[in-house]
């Protein structure tokens, strides 16, 4: 496709996208000037920024808060290991190698996404505020020579998205400003002569550039070069069209989560729009009680139309002069205001919305201390009522998320060596939900509920064998991966063998010493037994044959000595 004709159908459809977008954004800022008015990027660039002149009430401001940084500790939560990276051939799992490469690649991409440079943390409660007030988010992922992975949260006021056939976002339309001055640092002697001169005279003066990703349904898939990526990358100049760059990425750069989604619609909806109506009668009624209480503390005033000389001064130490004899008076106008059951009916609002931004679902539970089986088993409700919601964010943010920043470090040599024989694409990067952990430790109960079930029955020793029922093996390797233990904190299964047979031939060897002690201190008690006369000894040696040394071997024997009728009588 010639560059003129790409930049027009990009523009074209830049323009479909828009219109289809137009029926969202009296709704989106209408909720960022009643909850957050600094999230309000929908209108015009330049535009004043509006202050929070609607919002007489802050629980729907701190229950969103409340809630991504609620959504950061459960979901992204810096001091615990949220991802997660195995082998696709489970057999290569034990090779030392392997799990060295693990544990290097854990150790490196935890520190990317905790280091400062990136901006992971920060970006992702911008990214997580937008999801839950708007109902969608947009985060570009890139490579970046610094920091090798940079994150960056961009407004939803500058995209426009459209879903393939299966309801993912794959095609992302981004309109931005920069100044004539920046995007000639950036694309030089690619923008148009217009960019230069501004550049030139007037460096500070903006420039609106649209940046399209969507898949190139046109590529060779063996070819080689940014042409035959599978995701198509145009930067051009909004107002005049002309193409700055065409290049392609090897995965899809934005990420766009959305909380959930009406079927047949593209954009998400989220608490912020199920609150809405609370929001607005809660911001009305509280208007409502403060004119009323400031009535009551100010009340109006009744003034007879004559008598009086000057205006009325009614603030403190004012001085009103009227006409002597006049029986004349400045009154207040009787206020009646039940502000008690106007505060009731603002709580229930109140509460209302905390529910809704799921505030009863994440906070702490108060109460006396609780014992750590009953905290999993809250932990799983809450991931349970949770799961739907988690789910997508999952699908379409977390774990598209972890699989580029690995090809990045990957491709950029952020990684170590790569085991011998083994590609990128024969691991696994997959983000660890805590839904699945949490169901996961549920399973975990049902095995603990299961062993003090048969307790009673085991009793001392196990008389019946019904442990022979279960795999202890199977059983610790699986609570280990219930709980989330690094692999490379287990021995492989062949290494587990090598020990187990190194410690029974060490038992034997031991048991073996300790015959050979007890037989020649045997030997010598016979050595130093009188047997000219009858006794015990003698009788044993008789019904033994006559062979002393059977005597020593059945004293060494675990089932003690020979005996003939029976033990007492022997004795």
């Amino acid at each position: 496709m010639e560059n003129k004709e790409l930049a027009e159908s990009v523009k074209e459809r830049f323009g479909r996208l828009e219109e289809r977008r137009a029926r969202w954004v009296p709704t989106w800022r209408e909720l960022a000037a009643y909850v957050l008015p600094r999230k309000d990027r929908f209108g015009e660039a330049n535009a004043p920024v509006k202050g929070e002149d609607r919002i007489f009430d802050s629980t729907p401001s701190h229950s969103l808060e409340l809630l991504s940084s609620a959504l950061c500790g459960l979901l992204t939560n810096p001091a615990v290991p949220w991802f997660d990276i195995r082998p696709a051939d489970r057999e290569t799992a034990d090779r030392e190698d392997v799990r060295t490469f693990l544990t290097e690649v854990r150790e490196r991409m935890t520190a990317v996404f905790n280091s400062e440079n990136t901006g992971f943390q920060t970006h992702m409660h911008e990214l997580y505020l937008d999801v839950a007030l708007f109902g969608s988010g947009v985060m570009y992922v890139e490579a970046d020579p610094d920091c090798v992975v940079r994150f960056n949260t961009r407004p939803l006021g500058e995209i426009c998205v459209a879903e393939d056939a299966r309801g993912m976002v794959d095609t992302v339309f981004r309109r931005y400003e920069l100044t004539a001055r920046q995007a000639v640092q950036e694309w030089g002697d690619d923008c148009s002569d217009e960019t230069r001169r501004l550049a030139e005279e007037q460096p500070e003066s903006t420039v609106e550039v649209l940046h399209a990703v969507f898949p190139r349904d046109d590529r060779d898939p063996f070819g080689i070069g940014v042409i035959n990526f599978p995701w198509c990358c145009v930067y051009l100049e909004a107002r005049s069209g002309h193409l700055l760059e065409e290049s392609g990425y090897l995965e899809r750069p934005y990420m766009v989560p959305r909380w959930c989604k009406t079927s047949g619609e593209t954009y998400g909806r989220g608490p912020g729009l199920t609150a809405l109506s609370d929001i607005r009668v809660l911001n009305a009624m509280a208007k409502t009680a403060l004119m009323a209480a400031e009535k009551m503390s100010d009340p109006p005033l009744m003034v007879p139309d004559d008598g009086f000389l000057g205006p009325i001064r009614s603030g403190p130490g004012g001085l009103s002069y009227y006409r002597a004899g006049s029986n004349d008076r400045v009154e207040a106008l009787p206020v009646h205001a039940d502000l008690r059951s106007t505060q009731g009916m603002m709580e229930q609002r109140r509460e209302s919305i905390r529910r809704i931004f799921l505030g009863d679902q994440l906070a702490p539970a108060d109460g006396p201390a609780i014992s750590a089986t009953e905290a999993v088993i809250r932990q799983s409700e809450k991931m349970r009522v949770l799961g739907p919601v988690l789910g997508r964010l999952q699908t379409e943010l977390l774990g598209p998320l972890v699989r580029r920043v690995f090809n990045i470090m990957s491709r950029t040599g952020a990684l170590p060596p790569m085991p011998s024989g083994m590609d990128p694409e024969d691991f696994t990067v997959r983000y660890a939900s805590p839904v699945n952990m949490a169901q996961k430790r549920y399973e975990a109960q049902g095995m603990q509920q299961a062993m003090q079930y048969l307790a009673p029955l085991m009793g001392q020793g196990d008389p019946f064998g019904l442990m022979d029922n279960f795999d202890p093996d199977r059983v610790a390797r699986h609570a280990a991966e219930l709980f989330g233990v690094p692999a490379d904190y287990l021995l492989p299964e062949q290494a587990v063998a090598e020990k187990r047979n190194g410690r029974a031939q060490s038992a034997g060897q031991a048991q073996r010493s300790q015959t050979v002690e007890r037989m020649a201190g045997i030997a010598k008690l016979l050595s130093e037994a009188d047997m000219s006369k009858p006794n015990a000894l003698t009788e044993l040696i008789k019904a033994s044959g006559g062979d002393p040394m059977s005597v020593i071997m059945g004293a060494t024997s675990p089932a003690g000595p020979a005996s003939g009728n029976g033990g007492g009588d022997a004795a």
